[in-house]
């Protein structure tokens, strides 16, 4: 015969199952956590990677970009179009790379470039000089380099004398550079000096040491014979749009 349930069973048998119940929750909720925190260090793994392969990859298309000479790509092209002139130096050589940033800026008959020089024209300085870069465009455009870069090179110094407070008694397109780096420590800040001082404002020993692929010195004072390509044509246009640029930036009121 079974023994009847008396009404303290009941109650102790419900109490019981209300114990064990909070018990499993309490493991179903320890359990949760735990895949919780399990997921969230993942997930940090994840982002720590990426970021240092996109700062790997950033690195590396910045150091093609200054090897190159090619300044203001952070304004004119987008990050996936950065990684992509590194892929093709990657996959054809640097060569080919350079090659499509030309293509890129001479598309449409130079529409980057022609919309370029219009956005200097609310400048004083270059406005003064709007004659001579409406003939530097034309002058590109019919692939007569030897008349754009020498006719457009002084504009950087020019300009850049109208952003250093005390102009004399130094370079001022590498006054504007360090400023600018010294502001802002950023990889296409670390570019700009380093093509100015190292390339475009380098100084040599005209008798023994060898030219830079684009130098104002030897340039202008008549040393370099060979300076005409559209590549160096094209690099002293965003020569003058940076200083531009910063010329912009300088007459912005502060904050």
């Amino acid at each position: 015969m079974s023994t009847p349930i008396t009404p303290l069973a009941v109650v102790l048998a419900l109490l019981d199952h209300v114990r064990n119940a909070g018990l499993n929750a309490q493991r179903s909720a320890e359990q949760m956590l735990e895949e919780v925190r399990r997921n969230i260090t993942s997930l940090n793994e994840q982002i720590l990677k990426a970021n240092a392969d996109y700062e790997k990859v950033e690195t590396e298309a910045f150091e093609l970009l200054k090897r190159g000479g090619w300044l203001g790509m952070e304004r004119h092209l987008t990050g996936p179009q950065v990684r992509s002139v590194l892929q093709i130096a990657n996959t054809s050589g640097e060569s080919a790379a350079h090659d499509a940033l030309g293509r890129y800026f001479s598309a449409n008959d130079c529409a980057l470039l022609e919309a370029m020089t219009e956005e200097w024209l609310v400048i004083p300085y270059l406005r003064d000089r709007e004659a001579i870069i409406r003939d530097a465009m034309s002058a590109h455009r019919a692939r007569h380099y030897t008349l754009t870069v020498p006719s457009l090179l002084p504009f950087a110094e020019g300009l850049s004398a109208e952003i250093i407070r005390n102009p004399a008694g130094q370079n001022v397109v590498k006054a504007v550079a360090r400023e600018w780096r010294s502001r802002e420590q950023e990889p296409w800040t670390e570019l700009y000096l380093d093509v100015v001082l190292h390339v475009i404002y380098k100084s040599y020993d005209f008798a023994t040491d060898p030219a830079p692929y684009l130098n104002r010195h030897g340039i202008l004072h008549g040393r370099v014979p060979d300076y005409a390509s559209a590549l160096n044509s094209m690099r002293v246009f965003l020569l003058i749009d940076c200083v531009a640029n910063l010329w912009r930036e300088k007459q912005k009121p502060t904050p």
